[in-house]
């Protein structure tokens, strides 16, 4: 998921009087606020959507996870091992599958939890990085 709807010049402006260290290590900050409200409603939204609505124990609900970039600006929300790899299969669905001996292998109606989670978490995103950097802004200078 990417998103470049961000306001580049107020991050900037919020950064300015920080050295370079510092600056990365404030966005960094913002970004994975951000990722984490994403992480947050895919979950809500996936526990929601389930069959059965009793004990969730699914390795898929266990598998959500944020990372930031060690390198570059950025951050990720998705899924972590053992649980994530069918994820796609969960949200998109499948259709109709056959074997080359023609036996059916199923049909999996689309949940979209996880698309759902980026349309409708967008702007609350944009204002947890926002927050966070100006969170870790005024952490660092009141630390001078």
């Amino acid at each position: 998921m990417k998103i470049e709807l961000i306001d580049k010049e107020s991050i900037l402006y919020l950064v300015n009087s920080l050295q370079d260290f510092e600056k990365d290590k404030a966005i960094k900050s913002g970004l994975k606020s951000a990722a984490n409200v994403f992480r947050k409603k895919g979950k809500s939204n996936l526990k929601g959507r389930l069959l059965h609505h009793g004990k969730q124990t699914s390795h898929l609900l266990n598998s959500f996870t944020t990372r930031t970039k060690r390198s570059r600006l950025g951050a990720l929300a998705g899924f972590d091992r053992p649980g994530g790899n069918h994820s796609h299969l969960i949200d998109l669905g499948t259709r109709m599958r056959f074997t080359k001996s023609g036996a059916k292998r199923g049909i999996m109606p689309a949940n979209k939890f996880w698309t759902d989670a980026k349309i409708s978490e967008e702007k609350k995103a944009m204002d947890a990085i926002y927050k966070g950097v100006e969170k870790a802004v005024l952490r660092i200078n009141s630390r001078r």
